[in-house]
């Protein structure tokens, strides 16, 4: 039921907003859906006059909105962008978008991907033509990525541009951002029509011991992402350029080798103690550690990019980043995600290491089997029971993502000691826990430096069960090596 408005109290402005965008609910005609829908517009659209903003924050926020949104059945039907790497994939080209409209009017940064026939803006500088393209290239990208959201992308566009302060010229310069904001994302758009990200491949599961099977709690969850690592990535020159070491082996004789070596028995008795469900030696920092980094496909939360968008948010917040810088900043994160992806998912599906619950539940030659053993787990959504993802374990995705992003802002700032705190959404005193299906309460971490949140990323997935050390520590190392690469030669 909608609570009762009261309208003598509020500004006329408003009064028209809420009458403009308010659904207009009678004898029970209008789909639930649409209510929904019509509640997240009116949600985005209020944040434009109750919390001003740069466009680059503003639609970094809509993305933001729209990838919690595409794990929630409320509100579409299935993911537009399904998996950690595809929702990466997607914020790299949306940011990507914005950060080259931009260029275009103040070519104060290397654009970061190649255009054709792109016409130059002599004199158009002004804001309301920046401002207008950031826009226009975030709506097209937005609309194209997460179609199941058109109608919330179109009425925020449309809201957005209104807020420009316009005259006769300005209205002339906010008409040459709209069609450079065209322009870039068409561009864009169609250079990944066939970066392969649409070709299905499916993964037969090897029975030898030491490869990936799906998580026997979970035995239909599927494969995700067998493809992934032959999508066309975006500054890389392949995926694999930087390809972790080998260490686990890669033909069932070096593997049987591996999982009788001293460093892999150390990772299995590590992982089958602490990232037990019944840890007894996990403390309840580790476990709330573990729990605030997920960002396992649930409702409102999305995919782990989900949260490493939130925590740039936050320093570029912070330091009080122009909208140039955050417009770069935020692309080469984003970037530098979208390749870490491709990277991580090539790895996983070139070495195929199995999980930890597959291990623990299998004997080897110098392990004891724990039939029963389960991890604490990736967490449901407060409906379902905790999981392991459907993927291989090496590399870890979350610490090769995490590990961009980190370097990526250490290379930005030029320092790692930049003091912040952050509240995960897993811990927003919303977020329903699945093990004692009662919200979880709001909970605040701080840090004094990039590398401690980074290395709390690294451990997350060793503390929930799913990950082995080495998984981490090559994954760190990958999502650095990306991060450089992407900063090199992007500047």
């Amino acid at each position: 039921m909608l609570n009762r408005v009261d309208y003598a109290n509020l500004p006329m402005k408003f009064i028209i907003f809420l009458l403009t965008f308010m659904p207009i609910l009678g004898n029970n005609q209008i789909k639930s859906s649409h209510v929904l829908e019509q509640q997240h517009i009116n949600l985005l659209v209020a944040q434009i006059r109750t919390a001003p903003m740069d466009p680059i924050l503003f639609w970094n926020q809509v993305m933001l909105h729209a990838c919690g949104n595409d794990y929630d059945p409320s509100i579409v039907s299935a993911p537009d962008q399904d998996g950690p790497g595809a929702t990466a994939r997607a914020f790299g080209i949306i940011h990507g978008a914005m950060h080259d409209s931009l260029i275009v009017f103040n070519p104060v940064y290397k654009s970061i991907f190649k255009h054709r026939n792109m016409p130059v803006m002599q004199n158009t500088s002004e804001r309301s033509a920046i401002d207008a393209a950031i826009t226009e290239a975030a709506f097209l990208t937005l609309s194209h990525l997460y179609p199941k959201q058109q109608k919330i992308m179109t009425a925020v566009r449309n809201k957005y541009l209104m807020r420009i302060p316009s005259d006769i010229i300005k209205q002339s310069a906010i008409n040459k951002g709209i069609y450079i904001g065209r322009l870039i994302a068409d561009s864009i758009l169609k250079d990944r029509v066939n970066d392969g990200s649409q070709i299905n491949q499916s993964y037969v599961p090897s029975l030898q011991a030491g490869y990936h099977q799906a998580d026997p709690t979970h035995p239909k969850q599927g494969f995700v992402g067998a493809h992934w690592g032959n999508v066309k990535p975006f500054l890389l020159n392949f995926t694999s350029q930087y390809r972790p070491r080998n260490i686990i082996g890669d033909t069932f004789k070096s593997r049987f080798a591996y999982l009788n070596s001293q460093i892999y028995l150390n990772e299995f008795d590590e992982i089958r103690s602490m990232g037990s469900k019944t840890s007894k030696v996990r403390t309840e920092d580790q476990t709330h550690i573990g729990i605030a980094w997920g960002y396992d496909g649930v409702p409102k939360l999305g995919t782990p990019p989900r949260l490493y968008n939130q925590i740039v948010r936050v320093i570029a917040t912070q330091q009080n980043n122009t909208l140039e810088q955050n417009a770069r900043l935020f692309a080469l994160v984003n970037i530098a995600l979208g390749d870490a992806g491709f990277a991580a998912w090539e790895a996983k599906y070139f070495y195929r290491f199995w999980r930890p619950i597959v291990a623990i539940r299998q004997s080897t030659d110098k392990t004891r089997v724990d039939s029963n053993w389960l991890p604490l787990g990736a967490q449901g959504d407060g409906a379902d029971t905790n999981f392991t993802p459907p993927f291989p374990a090496y590399v870890s995705g979350h610490s090769t993502f995490g590990s961009a992003c980190f370097e990526t802002l250490r290379l930005f700032y030029k320092t790692d000691t930049i003091s912040f705190q952050f509240q995960s959404d897993e811990y927003n005193g919303q977020t329903i826990d699945s093990n004692t299906g009662k919200p979880r309460p709001a909970r605040i971490r701080k840090y004094s430096s990039f590398t401690q949140a980074e290395m709390e990323n690294y451990m997350s997935r060793l503390y929930l069960g799913v990950h082995w050390r080495s998984d981490a520590e090559n994954g760190k190392i990958l999502g650095r090596q990306i991060a450089q690469h992407v900063y090199r030669t992007a500047t």
